[in-house]
């Protein structure tokens, strides 16, 4: 059920100003098949892994995870559930600002499914008016390794914003974090940077996202056939894309940051010995991009920014941008 809300045009909110994309969360087909093809291919390790919901959660120390990978057969999975975006997360500031969005969207009609207590993190979740799930969190445990390793089965506890627990001022999210990066993949990925989405409605999208949500248009508005939305930190982390023949709605990719183009130069004939399929290479002055599928069919982009900024951006064709962007 979609339980976005529609607010009055022109009245501009930004009830909660993220910082970036913190993580993706995906339905795939065999969780721990794709634990491992994370680890192989994009370079990502297992921080801990819930084997009561049939999920693994990976990361390179960028945040408490980059990926969640939680099995099409998983009790969080609808029945019938096929590979593709289980929720993608935005993290803020502090807890103080979660839980001032969250009263003021509340005062303003904004609807939301649930509330979650992470342990290292406090989060409110909503859709968009495409019906994807959006995660709005805010980290409150520094050092979150010291409760996010290994096997993890434990009931979460109930989450009231600004009851459960006083709200803290202080920013727990990850400063100059250690890379970790794993040698022999194909990949040496740094961090999962932005989310493709397909619209069924882009101008409720564009007004949901930067309105409500609270990101900034780098490129595009609600009349292009894209757009570059990111938080006050990021540099691009949703890319909306407008609905067209040969793209259908929902989660077009994932986009992974890696070290430098000699990255991507010594993927290419690794990737050929693997199997694994470039669905599109793109050579642009903004970025440089190689798109695969990952073990269930989902695409991930591996890039390198070049000249990322708003004039250059601009220039990417509509043909090019659902693998650019």
């Amino acid at each position: 059920m979609n339980d976005a809300t529609t607010l009055v045009k022109d009245q501009v909110n930004d009830f909660f100003r993220p910082r970036r994309l913190g993580h993706a969360n995906l339905f795939v087909s065999n969780y721990v098949e794709a634990q491992n093809f994370y680890y192989s291919v994009a370079g990502i390790h297992e921080a801990y892994r819930q084997p009561d919901n049939m999920a693994s959660f990976i990361t390179n120390g960028n945040t408490y995870h980059d990926f969640g990978l939680t099995d099409i057969h998983s009790p969080y999975a609808p029945k019938g559930q096929k590979p593709g975006l289980f929720h993608l997360a935005l993290e803020l500031e502090n807890e103080i600002d979660l839980v001032d969005g969250y009263n003021r969207a509340c005062a303003a009609g904004v609807k939301f499914s649930h509330t979650r207590d992470h342990d290292v993190a406090h989060s409110l979740y909503l859709r968009d008016p495409d019906g994807n799930m959006v995660e709005i969190y805010a980290d409150v445990i520094r050092e979150w390794w010291t409760n996010r390793h290994g096997t993890i089965i434990k009931k979460k506890p109930d989450y009231i914003p600004g009851i459960s627990s006083p709200p803290t001022v202080e920013r727990n999210y990850p400063v100059n974090p250690e890379i970790k990066v794993v040698p022999e993949a194909i990949f040496h990925s740094q961090r999962v940077t932005h989310i493709a989405l397909v619209t069924k409605d882009f101008e409720r999208m564009f007004d949901y996202y930067t309105d409500i949500v609270g990101l900034r248009a780098v490129v595009g508005d609600r009349d292009a056939s894209h757009a570059v939305l990111c938080g006050t930190v990021g540099t691009g982390d949703i890319a909306l894309l407008r609905q067209r023949a040969g793209l259908e709605p929902g989660l077009h990719h994932v986009g992974v940051e890696v070290a430098d183009e000699a990255d991507l130069d010594r993927a290419l004939p690794k990737l050929a010995e693997r199997g694994i399929a470039v669905l599109r290479h793109i050579d642009h002055p903004a970025r440089r991009a190689i798109t695969i599928p990952d073990s269930s069919g989902i695409r991930l982009q591996f890039f390198v920014n070049r000249a990322w900024q708003p004039k250059v951006i601009a220039t990417v064709t509509a043909d090019d941008a659902p693998y650019a962007l």
